[in-house]
Order: C-alpha cells, then structure tokens, then sequence
C-alpha cells in the first residue's frame, strides 16, 4: 500500500489560504482607492450630508409655521376678536357705518 502524505494536502490548502487572503486584500485596496477617487465618492457623500442637513433645517422652518397656523386656527375657532381681525387687515371689511381708507401698497 502506498503511503498518503498529508504533508502535501497542507501546503496546497496553505497556498490556497493565502492567495484567497491576498486576494481579498488587493481587491479591498482597490475597492478603497475607487471609493476616495470617483466621482461618486466621498465628495457625493459630503454633498448628500450638507443636503440632509438643509432639509432638517427646512423641516424645522416648516414644522414651527405650521404650529403658528394651528395657533391661529384654534385662535379663530375659539375668539371672535379674531375672525374680525382677519376680516379687518386681511379683506378689508368694515362694520356697518365705518369708513374704511385704504392706502396703496407699495
């Protein structure tokens, strides 16, 4: 009976281990190097960051105005004061008997 050598088996697994080591290291290093120099890199992910953070801004604007207009709805709801307010400044009623001057706007 021949003899099997396993002294063979692992080196081949050996060598094969570190081509697949040295390979996942070639191709991470390009993988890097395309990431920092492509025009869909780290410049677009800086541009997508600044947008988000005008957005959140906006969002912000957005959410303090539309709780100022919830305000003024209930407002309106509740007081008459207000609606007349609104009929005065904003439509330019009056009541019965009033005169009313309005001036251009500029």
């Amino acid at each position: 009976m021949p003899a099997v050598s396993t002294h063979d088996s692992r080196r081949a697994t050996q060598v094969t281990l570190r081509l697949v080591i040295l390979l996942s290291g070639v191709l991470t290093f390009v993988f890097f190097i395309s990431f920092f120099f492509s025009d869909r890199g780290i410049a677009d992910l800086q541009h997508a960051r600044k947008r988000v953070a005008e957005l959140h801004v906006d969002i912000a604007k957005l959410q303090s105005e539309n709780a100022r207009l919830h305000a003024e709805i209930e407002s309106v709801k509740k007081s008459t004061y207000a609606v007349e307010r609104i009929a005065r400044e904003d439509l330019g009623m009056s009541r019965k008997g009033e005169v009313v001057y309005m001036l251009p706007k500029k």
